[in-house]
């Protein structure tokens, strides 16, 4: 039975165990450098949403991008530093914020997400509970500036035949469930979400069910390669052979393939959330995508969520308070019937997403070699996409008819 060891253990390299594991006939592996479903996978919103269309690289990013820059609270942050990779970055992705890109991507991203969402809510009745609801998505803004930032994603969904609809302020109460306190808001009925950490351990229990071998706790440190083949995966406990291998490790992937030559443009960009247990009175009922700040709001059934910022500081982890503050208060300045404990009681959290200049993932095989896959690049969207992105693979692998066009995501498309 042909082997394939799948590199991360987050929701990209679980869905990919999933989807190959149904197929029957590999014997998989999956390994991570932390636990099983660490990392970014689980402290996010938990967003499973088909508005997200617009791709990260878009026109304008780049001015509001550098007018955040001077506010150490805003929504966006790059730590200054000399890092040849991270300016290979920017470039790219400056070249590709532009009307041309986003219309040539936003339906890549719609036929993806949507497809994902439906997966995602057949693993549900087939791996277990992990609080799978489609609640919607409301966005209130409280600006004119917000406004017109909703107005072009209302215009993107428009001619793309995605339902949405605006909502006066003297609705905001009734549809999220609590007072809103805003100008009026955009809502996508088809949005869903759910709870991440659930969703990971609920995939781990299963496939652990089914035979797939877990190593949690153990870094790779080469991939062995003999020619345009990688013939194993080195650990500090050996080597794992394997016909086929899936980097799926986040933002940890462009240093792992880069060792076979490849120099994939990922850089790690740092989100927070905190997290309230049990959930605070006045919690909205959906989930809220707060305009002007950028803060996902998400109701659990036993906890409540805000998450957000991004942060391009390289591959480190450590929380800077006044990030954590300002969106802390940011739930406030919307939902003023909120009541929030003190930050302090919130369990607070950072992961890293993992980031390509133009927005979209990486799902391919990498240049230059016959078994050696890359599934990473999903930035805010990893949850999201996890379901498709683990069929893609599995597809692709196999040699099957993919279930989405998989050209838009090719690992060549920067040279």
């Amino acid at each position: 039975m042909p082997s394939v060891v799948i590199i991360g253990g987050g929701a990209i390299g679980l869905a990919s165990a999933f989807f190959l594991q149904q197929r029957g006939t590999f014997s998989i592996t999956v390994i991570d450098q932390g636990p099983i479903g660490d990392g970014c996978s689980y402290g996010n919103a938990g967003f499973i949403s088909p508005s997200h269309l617009v791709p990260l690289a878009a026109p304008g990013v780049i001015g509001k991008g550098l007018r955040w820059l001077l506010d150490p609270e805003s929504p966006f942050y790059i730590r200054p530093r000399w890092d040849p990779e991270l300016f290979r970055w920017l470039w790219l992705f400056r070249r590709a914020a532009n009307e041309a890109h986003v219309t040539r991507s936003a339906p890549v991203l719609q036929a993806l997400l949507e497809r994902s969402r439906e997966l995602t809510a057949r693993l549900q009745e087939g791996v277990g509970d992990f609080e799978f609801r489609r609640d919607g998505l409301l966005m209130p803004y409280q600006s004119e500036e917000g406004r017109h930032e909703c107005a072009q994603l209302a215009r993107e969904a428009e001619r793309l035949g995605m339902a949405h609809e605006w909502i006066p302020a003297e609705r905001l109460a009734e549809l999220a469930g609590t007072k809103v306190h805003a100008e009026g808001g955009l809502f996508f009925p088809g949005d869903a979400h759910l709870r991440p950490d659930r969703f990971t351990a609920a995939l781990h229990r299963y496939l652990e069910r089914q035979g797939v071998r877990f190593l949690a706790e153990t870094p790779v440190t080469e991939l062995e390669r003999r020619g345009g083949r990688v013939r194993g995966v080195r650990t500090p406990d050996g080597v794992l052979s394997a016909d086929q291998v899936v980097v799926a490790a986040g933002a940890w992937s462009a240093r792992l393939v880069r060792a076979v030559g490849y120099r994939l443009p990922l850089q790690p960009a740092k989100g927070y959330s905190l997290t309230f247990t049990p959930p605070p009175e006045g919690m909205p009922r959906r989930p809220l995508l707060l305009t002007e700040t950028k803060v996902a709001v998400t109701p659990f059934r036993e906890a409540f969520r805000l998450a957000g910022t991004l942060e391009l500081s390289g591959l480190e982890l450590s929380i800077r308070d006044r990030r954590v503050q300002a969106i802390y208060r940011a739930a406030g300045r919307y939902l003023p019937a909120l009541r929030l404990p003190r930050m302090e009681q919130a369990e607070i959290w950072a992961g890293l997403r993992p980031c390509t200049p133009d927005g979209l993932p990486v799902v391919d095989r990498v240049p230059g070699t016959e078994n050696l896959w890359l599934a990473t690049g999903h930035a805010m969207l990893g949850i999201s996409l996890a379901a498709v992105t683990g069929e893609l693979v599995a597809a692709l692998i196999s040699g099957a008819e993919p279930p989405v066009d998989p050209t838009p995501l090719r690992a060549d498309r920067w040279r």
